[in-house]
């Protein structure tokens, strides 16, 4: 059953307070709170605001990968797992219980024996290719489905799928997706076909036009950013947090960037960074700022624990692994936000808001769309365009003058 439920302080706190009717210890309940606050962080990162089946499932698909690649042990997998569940089926029905959590299962794939090849070899197919973790994650689960909606409707290879069973697909995910998701979901698919298929007859299938998501994209205010800046200038932060807020503001990396940085990446003698970007796979060239070297070469002499990790951004406990993922520096720049009393909200959190904010203060300066979107590492500049959005000034200039134009009451009914 599909849930609806925003992903407030509400849920989480409802479901925590429904957890002594299984019996569960004040420790075992410190525990699943602990859970709780690790799904919701990972809700945060990927930017969902409500908790639905679908959500729901590309968490556990997270844990599971998480598991293979070693990060996870199996005690962790199964608690996050039984607590995921714990919270689906109090979103959906206000109540938990216990016994059915017993032999968790990863969701289930495809039956059909030649679904379930094409499925392994298109996923590994992407891995060889290169792409990003994220990417095989979404192409995982849309697929999935998509294979799964072919089964359900009696097909089990694609030779026998008439082409009108692909935008059926679409008008299904419809009832759980926003509009504006299948563009992704249809580019998925399409890429999909295209691999499978030897004569692209389902590939033509796939809608070709879909509803594009141009958001107003949300950025620091004038205010909000010398609050940020003069809490830098405290003892409040880390000298590690301090470095990673000070990089985010001057150059608008991603923070999947700024937690892979090695320390040979920063040339101290020709004053740059130079790092190869996660997302584009292409190196990029930074300038080395005063303001940036000073907090680097801080936190690296006087706070970086010795450590064997080449890596810049080390946790400041044992054990001095690297930082890993969106999830570090989305707490960071969190806790920051809140001690400079910026607000915060579903579409004003982590690095992003820091990233949308350097867009909009170049562009205000003048500096042109193609060369901010070198500097943030835009394979395509209309992916920078959005941020004309945030330029107040020259919106204005946009507006339509009415002088001169006779208006009567009659006209404005």
């Amino acid at each position: 059953m599909e849930t609806n439920s925003l992903l407030s302080n509400d849920l989480f706190q409802g479901v925590l307070e429904r957890l002594p009717e299984l019996g569960l210890c004040t420790g075992s309940i410190y525990q699943y709170e602990r859970a709780f606050a690790r799904i919701r962080c990972f809700f945060e990162t990927e930017e969902m605001s409500s908790y639905t089946e679908t959500m729901h499932e590309r968490f556990i698909e997270h844990v599971e990968e998480c598991y293979q690649k070693g990060q996870y042990g199996r005690s962790r997998r199964n608690h996050l797992r039984r607590a995921a569940f714990i919270l689906r089926d109090y979103a959906a029905s206000g109540s938990v219980a216990w016994p059915k959590y017993s032999g968790l299962a990863v969701p289930r794939g495809p039956e059909a024996e030649e679904f379930l090849l094409l499925y392994s070899e298109f996923l590994c197919d992407l891995r060889q290719r290169g792409k990003s973790s994220n990417t095989i994650q979404s192409s995982r689960n849309i697929i999935r489905q998509f294979l799964m909606f072919l089964e359900n409707s009696g097909y089990h290879n694609l030779s026998t799928v008439p082409p009108a069973s692909v935008p059926l697909f679409f008008r299904h995910l419809l009832a759980t997706y926003q509009s504006t998701s299948i563009r992704t979901v249809a580019s998925h698919v399409r890429s999909f076909l295209t691999y499978a298929e030897d004569e692209p007859r389902l590939v033509r299938a796939v809608p070709s036009r879909c509803v594009r998501k141009n958001p107003i994209v949300p950025i620091l205010s004038e205010e909000e950013n010398s609050a940020l800046k003069r809490l830098l200038q405290t003892d409040m932060v880390s000298l590690r947090d301090n470095a990673i807020i000070t990089l985010a503001l001057r150059t608008g990396l991603r923070a999947i960037d700024i937690v892979n940085m090695k320390l040979s990446d920063i040339e101290w003698i020709h004053e740059s960074i130079v790092i190869p970007q996660v997302k584009t796979r292409k190196p990029f060239r930074i300038p080395l700022t005063v303001d940036v070297g000073n907090a680097l070469s801080r936190y690296i002499l006087e706070e970086r624990p010795q450590a064997d990790s080449r890596h810049v951004f080390l946790r400041l406990q044992a054990p001095f692994r690297p930082l890993s993922g969106h999830s570090p520096c989305y707490a960071i720049v969190r806790k920051a936000f809140h001690q400079a009393g910026i607000r915060l909200g579903s579409e004003r959190k982590g690095i992003h808001l820091i990233r949308h904010s350097v867009a909009s203060r170049l562009l205000a300066k003048g500096v042109a769309v193609t060369t901010i979107a070198s500097m943030l590492g835009h394979a395509n500049k209309t992916s920078t365009e959005v941020y004309l959005s945030t330029d107040n000034n020259r919106l204005r200039e946009c507006a339509l003058n009415l002088a001169g134009i006779p208006l009567s009451c009659g006209g404005l009914k």
